[in-house]
């Protein structure tokens, strides 16, 4: 008796195996939501960059990086959303007004964002981390269509004397995406 269960049990497992169907149709839509991350621009404010060649006082400074990711057509019809992220660490007993132009190839910006980078205390710097900003594709669909990505700091000229300190920022990315590949 005990053979003939293990014996009708074996069929059914065996018979459960083989009526199983694979679809290899499924191998010509292949959906896959790769995200990606990394460091977009960082720098270093200091005292010197602050004065011009001529001695005169600088009350922006900005800083240029090129951006490829949205070049690709199904990175760019696949975008779901964007967090760019800010840090920094102010040495300056002064604020910097901050703000991220996305810019196009016509050099117009399809968005933007702004930060006040709080100053320092005689006794200790002021250190900030991951400010978030997003971007969707709902609510900025124009995101995409960023080639370039400016920095712009600017600091009031009534704040003279400028001391010799550090304003240190850090900029970076993480883009998620939906790619279907035929």
């Amino acid at each position: 008796m005990k053979r003939f269960i293990l014996f009708f049990l074996g069929l059914l497992i065996l018979h459960s195996c083989s009526t199983t169907s694979l679809d290899f149709d499924q191998a010509d839509h292949l959906t896959v939501m790769p995200v990606f991350e990394g460091d977009i621009l960082y720098f270093d404010l200091k005292k010197p960059n602050l004065i011009d060649s001529t001695g005169s006082f600088r009350s922006v400074i900005s800083d240029t990086v090129d951006f490829g990711i949205f070049e690709d057509g199904k990175v760019r019809d696949g975008f779901i959303k964007a967090d760019i992220t800010v840090a920094y660490n102010n040495t300056f007993e002064r604020s910097f007004d901050t703000k991220l132009f996305f810019i196009d190839v016509h050099e117009q910006a399809v968005d933007s964002s702004a930060l006040l980078i709080m100053p320092a205390t005689t006794v200790q710097p002021v250190i900030a981390g991951d400010t978030i900003f997003s971007f969707d594709k709902i609510n900025h669909p124009e995101f995409v269509n960023f080639r370039k990505i400016v920095m712009q700091v600017e600091i009031s000229p009534d704040q003279l004397p400028v001391e010799d300190q550090t304003l240190h920022v850090q900029v970076k990315g993480t883009f998620y995406t939906h790619i279907v590949i035929e």
